[in-house]
């Protein structure tokens, strides 16, 4: 579990997952003195807390909680955002996935992810289905397929950190599958729907991230998935047209539009180095 300036709602949201694993590594991206709720995380059974002291970005809070999971003998990690909380059932509807699939042959189970602009799927629709990437929170990440394709991008940082890591198992031949069953509650940004168009509200920060990081990853793996490609820049286009009538500081997103997008023609990845 990635944390990051957790409130005090965390730990009710651990307490419904908590129960379907059999240890908790909470890495901790704060910086700063250790906060009310991070204590109060740490005192949770089953949780091993892990300070980095400063944020290292969620693929390098990934990656130890990989290793830390490696080093235990685990076969799956279960990957969750704080923001998530998660159905009682939905790791059991997860692994139920995996009946009749090579297990060798799967990287990722991700639940359904129930949001205010997706809800949870009809009954009619498929259990499990092969899927060509998923959003990190609430995945079951195969530890063997890990160490056979390679960490989280710790260069990207945040933002399509879990589709670039997608779309590389699928390069390497192995299968990201989707269980409709398995129900996850995820809070992404602070959406609001406008008839075709979904408005997250990200703050400029992540504007930035989300820009300079699409263009790489959809570059980068334009020939594993074409339709990931197109379906890209049509997204970026709604995102910049939502930006432009529907979200506050516009001017801001904008020059950090700008910027991610100079920083990835630059060749420049990592943490931002400059002013948000």
């Amino acid at each position: 579990m990635v944390l990051y300036h957790p409130g005090p709602e965390v730990v009710a949201n651990i307490r419904t997952w908590a129960g379907q694993v059999e240890a908790i590594f909470a890495v901790d991206n704060t910086e700063g003195d250790v906060s009310a709720a991070v204590s109060a995380i740490a005192a949770l059974d089953k949780v091993v807390l892990v300070r980095n002291g400063e944020n290292e970005g969620i693929a390098r809070a990934l990656n130890i909680g990989a290793e830390m999971a490696l080093a235990e003998g685990c076969d799956f990690l279960l990957t969750m955002d704080q923001d998530s909380s998660a159905a009682p059932d939905m790791v059991e509807k997860m692994l139920f996935c995996l009946d009749g699939q090579d297990p060798a042959k799967v990287g990722i189970v991700s639940p359904f992810h129930v949001t205010r602009a997706e809800p949870a799927p009809k009954g009619s629709c498929h259990s499990c289905r092969e899927v060509l990437t998923v959003m990190t929170s609430g995945n079951l990440l195969n530890l063997s397929v890990y160490k056979a394709v390679g960490p989280f991008m710790d260069e990207l940082f945040i933002d399509f950190v879990d589709h670039e890591y997608c779309l590389r198992l699928r390069e390497k031949g192995y299968k990201t599958i989707q269980s409709n069953r398995a129900l996850l509650e995820h809070n992404v940004g602070d959406i609001h729907k406008y008839w075709i168009f979904i408005a997250t509200n990200h703050s400029p920060l992540r504007r930035y991230y989300k820009t300079r990081n699409r263009f790489y990853v959809v570059d980068r793996y334009k020939s594993v998935a074409p339709r990931f490609y197109y379906e890209n820049f049509v997204r970026f286009a709604k995102e910049v047209i939502v930006i432009a009538f529907f979200e506050h500081k516009k001017i801001e997103k904008f020059k950090m539009i700008v910027a991610g997008y100079c920083d990835y023609k630059k060749g420049v990845l990592g943490k931002f180095a400059g002013k948000s």
